[in-house]
């Protein structure tokens, strides 16, 4: 028999083992809420920066092409790995490709190629803009000043009131494919994009739109003036399509090089440079002087928020600080016309 006494009076809690359950319940229900917080707050973050990055790579895809482009630069002709090892434009037609080039490996001072310099000469870069990829090649053409001085020599001189795209297309016959033969071969002529083509796929599932949310086809040149040395942009709203097949379809310029194991598209009547490059479409009507706009929406659920965030181009951008990054709380502003005043995706 336990005697009652004073002392245990005092002392009821010392009877008392551990915790209730409705403690342990509400302790394990306040720890749970407070780890989905923590874990909820480092998705969000995740996913924020796999979108970050995404974006931050199309706006360094961008720039580079302005830095590409401000290097003055000459395609080299007469070797295997040169990027024009053959003709471009309009110099040759279909059944006359491989005597004209080989009657350019016996030059005289007064034909259009010549010691320390080329027919073929690098004039900037073609940027394609798909939804899901951007792809890049160089503008390739014959030598300007080279052209000038054999139109004047013939009594038929170049125009001094020509548009840069009319010099483009008119002149030197701009393109971003080209012409190799093989040397020795009276028939091995293959199309060609340029050596520095390069295909960026988007990251994370983010696609890329226009303003209105319908997937994006763009096209853009980038160019040094032929005449002056400037550096011009302009917009052609569409995709650079060719002939494959006997069907018309939007071309990945570095699918070209891989054929007939890494020699390129077979020249024919049907695989002609227009036929495959950007030359037929170099008219003012298409490729036009405004500004490009390209949404990066977050696409699915691998990135945060369903954010859609605009890199603009500036119309006339001349170098990098033409390619801007607007912040996501920037709300449109229309004030300035058309395309020209937007400044957000939303």
């Amino acid at each position: 028999m336990i005697m009652y006494n004073k002392t245990m009076a005092n002392n009821k809690g010392a009877f008392r083992k551990g915790f209730t359950i409705i403690e342990v319940m509400l302790f394990l229900a306040l720890s749970g809420l407070l780890l989905v917080g923590v874990l909820g707050g480092l998705g969000d973050n995740i996913s924020r920066q796999r979108y970050n990055d995404a974006v931050q790579d199309i706006v360094s895809m961008m720039r580079d092409q302005y830095s590409f482009v401000s290097d003055t630069q000459i395609s080299q002709r007469n070797s295997k790995e040169s990027n024009c090892y053959g003709l471009v434009g309009n110099d040759i037609g279909n059944d006359d490709a491989v005597a004209y080039y080989k009657g350019q490996m016996n030059t005289t001072p007064d034909s259009i190629s010549y010691r320390g310099r080329t027919n073929c000469v690098v004039y900037g870069a073609v940027v394609s803009v798909n939804e899901e990829y951007i792809e890049t090649t160089e503008l390739l053409g014959r030598d300007y000043e080279t052209i000038v001085r054999q139109r004047a020599k013939a009594g038929d001189p170049v125009s001094t009131n020509l548009s840069d795209i009319a010099i483009l297309h008119d002149v030197v016959n701009a393109n971003n494919v080209s012409l190799h033969c093989d040397p020795g071969s009276d028939s091995n002529c293959y199309v060609r994009s340029g050596d520095n083509s390069r295909i960026q796929k988007t990251k994370w599932g983010t696609k890329l739109q226009n303003v209105d949310r319908t997937p994006i086809e763009k096209t853009m040149i980038i160019f040094r003036s032929p005449r002056d040395g400037s550096i011009r942009t302009y917009v052609y709203n569409g995709g650079i399509k060719g002939l494959r097949n006997g069907s018309e379809q939007l071309i990945k310029y570095e699918d070209i090089n891989k054929e007939n194991n890494g020699r390129g598209v077979k020249y024919t009547d049907s695989n002609t440079l227009d036929n495959l490059g950007v030359n037929r479409y170099l008219t003012e009507a298409n490729f036009q002087s405004v500004e490009l706009n390209i949404c990066v929406d977050s696409g699915d659920a691998q990135t945060y928020n369903n954010a859609r965030r605009m890199v603009k181009i500036k119309r006339n951008a001349m170098s990098q600080s033409g390619v801007e990054l607007m912040n996501l709380d920037i709300a449109k502003d229309a004030s300035e016309g058309e395309n020209s005043g937007v400044r957000s995706c939303d």
